[in-house]
């Protein structure tokens, strides 16, 4: 993997001032980088690859990751990658500053299986932002954390940027409801969409946007909102449930 990386951010130094691209595919189980070449009309600041690049690629391996570089940009997916993911379904790789970060494939937010510490709230709200342009850790979780004395939400909320909202008039899209569903602690999550509904994903149950109202209201415990929260981009996360933002 050393070597793979390395050469990634070789390739993209040969490329600069423009973005280079291509593909991390799997050949006999091994992991191998297919270069292709950027045809944005602005490949400094853009890239594109033709679909006959992407068919090429396909008969060489299975495609693991579309791999691309910031030359003076963020190390952080722009919106407009996030929602080419959306459509690849696969892990994106980016090289900016002589670092190869991974930005795993992220499911479709609705409509998923719940698989607890694997697909479950907390990766629901945690992919939601990861869409919207904030990375969060993927804490280890074990099932029924909430009666074995562990208290996951509120003991990260605060360290993750969050701060807790008082007044539940003030709910604002993006937004992070917490719930407290038959135990002594927080133990449910979900992200506030507007209009009064409630994205969340509950143990034995597809991914959904709910109303917030009557149960749901009921069993909230706590609101909270990213601090930075105006630096974020809801219109990806958006665009995956078929909304627009307002």
């Amino acid at each position: 993997m050393a070597q793979l990386k390395q050469q990634l951010i070789d390739y993209a130094k040969q490329q600069e001032p423009c973005e280079m691209c291509g593909f991390v595919i799997s050949v006999n189980g091994k992991n191998q980088f297919y270069p292709c070449e950027n045809i944005s009309s602005k490949p400094e600041s853009y890239f594109e690859i033709s679909p006959e690049e992407w068919i090429k690629a396909e008969h060489f391996g299975e495609i693991v990751a579309v791999v691309h570089s910031h030359p003076d940009g963020e190390p952080t997916l722009s919106s407009a990658d996030r929602k080419m993911q959306l459509l690849t379904q696969v892990d994106w790789w980016l090289v900016c500053d002589d670092e190869v970060m991974v930005f795993p494939n992220i499911l479709p937010l609705l409509g998923r299986e719940f698989k607890h510490g694997d697909v479950d709230c907390y990766t629901l709200f945690r992919d939601f932002y990861q869409l919207a342009g904030f990375t969060m850790p993927n804490f280890s979780r074990s099932d029924d954390w909430w009666e074995k004395g562990e208290d996951l939400y509120l003991d990260n909320m605060a360290k993750q940027g969050f701060e807790r909202i008082d007044d539940i008039h003030q709910l604002q899209l993006g937004d992070v409801i917490l719930m407290q569903v038959g135990a002594n602690v927080a133990n449910h999550a979900g992200i506030y969409l507007g209009n009064q509904l409630v994205l969340h994903h509950s143990p034995k149950r597809l991914s959904k946007r709910d109303v917030y109202d009557g149960y749901w209201l009921k069993h909230t415990h706590s609101i909270w909102r990213f601090k930075e929260w105006s630096r974020l981009d809801f219109t990806v996360p958006l665009s995956s449930l078929g909304q627009h933002f307002n």
